[in-house]
């Protein structure tokens, strides 16, 4: 993957000309830390953000691909899972909190000079991973599935 490997994904757009823009990130292990996220072990996810920036708006095409490894829920061994996330958000500027801020929609002063991006991709990241981390079946620690086979009371 090709991109800047970051901690806070900030976008300066105080004096920007309107237009489209193209932003790549990679999301890395040093990214996750920060929020003090401990299922996810390591990741490797590509960001990507298109952004149409317009006199009182801007419009954001948010891409992630890419993968995590996380514990397995049922035999504890590292289990690789697929990020995949993709989603249109519009930031709008406007000087009172009108309520409409949401999974789509960002609500900055107008006199802001950046777009702090970090919490909303961390948060993308969160809920784009499956709620629970399986290995296929049969993949699992072999030792571990004798295990809990053993322990395993049949009805």
């Amino acid at each position: 993957m090709k991109g800047e490997v970051v901690t806070n994904i900030v976008i300066p757009i105080k004096g920007l000309a309107s237009g489209v823009y193209t932003y790549v990130y990679l999301l890395e292990q040093p990214f996750l830390d920060q929020f003090e996220n401990q299922d996810i072990r390591e990741a490797q996810i590509k960001a990507a953000i298109a952004m149409d920036k317009q006199t009182g708006w801007i419009r954001l095409d948010v891409t992630l691909d890419g993968t995590v490894q996380r514990f397995c829920d049922r035999c504890l061994g590292d289990v690789t899972i697929p990020v995949t996330y993709h989603a249109p958000v519009m930031v709008k500027f406007t000087k009172t909190d009108v309520g409409e801020e949401g999974d789509e929609t960002i609500i900055l002063e107008p006199s802001a000079p950046e777009l702090d991006l970090t919490q909303y991709l961390y948060d993308s990241v969160c809920v784009s991973l499956p709620l629970q981390s399986l290995h296929p079946q049969g993949q699992c620690d072999p030792e571990m599935e004798q295990k809990i086979t053993e322990l395993t009371v049949n009805r």
